[in-house]
């Protein structure tokens, strides 16, 4: 059995029982991943995103408050901390995708509410968002218009589309996070874009719905 050492020669098992719960929570959300789509993904996009976007974002209309605030520190360091202000844009990122637009269709298809809290929220937990790209293909799309697909959706100037830019820079921060690398000023302020991308196309997508952002960026109802 691994241990770790602390405090000199006080040492500590590492905690068996936490790493097989983890195991067994990613193989949970893998499973839930792959039954997502064949069985689900039509009724998703006909009938649910949309209600279920509504509905979500009326309850919990402060959801995108935090990860603006993330996006705006990220700016603030991208010069003087670009490490720190990566780990800002690539948080803000990883909420907008998850919180703003995967929990309440995730939500919608569990018709349990209190298990729907359950697994939506579990969903949140999960490291990375890649198992659930089509899902979050499908309702950006289901809403705004993209030339080609989003899948081949670039930010002007750039040579790879916005989801592998995404990637590229998850893998940034886990090098950070796992490694205590240092990144660069130009990788910090490509995360701040890109995060800032993301925001424009979520904002796009709740406008669309009749939805806006208040001065305090929490989610309204847009009656003009």
């Amino acid at each position: 059995m691994r241990a770790l050492e602390v405090q000199g020669d006080t040492r500590v098992s590492v905690d068996w029982c936490e790493a097989q719960q983890e195991e067994a929570y990613s193989a949970m959300m893998d499973s839930l991943a792959e039954e997502l789509y064949p069985e689900h993904k039509e009724q998703a996009i006909d009938e649910f995103i949309d209600d279920r976007l509504k509905s979500y974002y009326l309850k919990n209309n402060e959801i995108a408050v935090n990860a603006i605030l993330f996006i705006k520190k990220a700016k603030e360091l991208v010069s003087s901390d670009p490490t720190a202000s990566l780990l800002y844009s690539s948080i803000a990122t990883e909420v907008v995708l998850k919180s703003i637009l995967l929990k309440p269709v995730v939500f919608g298809l569990v018709h349990t509410e209190s298990l729907a809290e359950l697994v939506s929220s579990m969903l949140l937990k999960q490291s990375g968002v890649d198992r659930f790209k089509k899902l979050v293909f499908s309702i950006l799309e289901s809403h705004i218009e993209f030339d080609g697909g989003i899948e081949n959706y670039k930010r002007d100037g750039c040579k790879i589309n916005l989801w592998n830019e995404r990637a590229e820079i998850q893998k940034v921060r886990n090098n950070i996070m796992h490694q205590t690398q240092e990144c660069s000023e130009e990788q910090a302020d490509t995360a701040y874009l890109v995060a800032v991308v993301f925001f424009r196309l979520t904002k796009l997508l709740i406008k669309n719905i009749g939805f806006k952002f208040d001065d305090e960026w929490k989610i309204i109802a847009d009656d003009k």
